[in-house]
């Protein structure tokens, strides 16, 4: 499946270049979700993290893309994260025309995220600029699950 690929590429060699992605403000996503076309809002943080702090995005789908990172040295533990990896991807597949905005601690990793998503086939990929950090201290809502 192309997003492990460039996934892997992306995270091993660090090689990246944001041309195809830009940000979004915490204002503009409440907006949108408000709105009757909402996206669809990955969060590529930890479960961990995901389920406490700050909690999260109410109906975002979490994809923790920055897992594969602590993986790198156990090679069975990176091949067992690739492997979730493309099966959540191909979850959200059928969204790979429509709005998608992705979301982390303070939005720098959602950049790669949304990079390696476009560079994947993903047509309208945009970052949470300030990330959940942001989103939170706005006062929008978040949820504990």
């Amino acid at each position: 499946f192309k997003i492990a690929r460039v996934a892997t590429s992306k995270l091993i060699k660090g090689d990246y270049h944001f041309a195809n992605v830009s940000e979004i403000t915490s204002e503009e996503l409440n907006e949108r979700i408000i709105s009757d076309q909402p996206p669809l809002v990955i969060d590529v943080r930890s479960p961990q993290e995901f389920s406490s702090g700050f909690g999260h995005i109410p109906h975002s789908k979490l994809i923790p893309l920055m897992e594969i990172i602590s993986s790198f040295g156990n090679t069975e533990d990176f091949k067992e994260k690739i492997k979730q990896l493309e099966y959540q991807f191909e979850e959200i597949l059928p969204f790979s025309q429509q709005e998608i905005i992705t979301i982390c601690p303070g939005g720098g990793f959602s950049l790669v995220a949304a990079e390696i998503m476009a560079e994947s086939g993903f047509k309208d990929i945009k970052s949470l600029s300030g990330g959940i950090d942001a989103w939170f201290k706005q006062g929008f809502p978040t949820i504990l699950s």
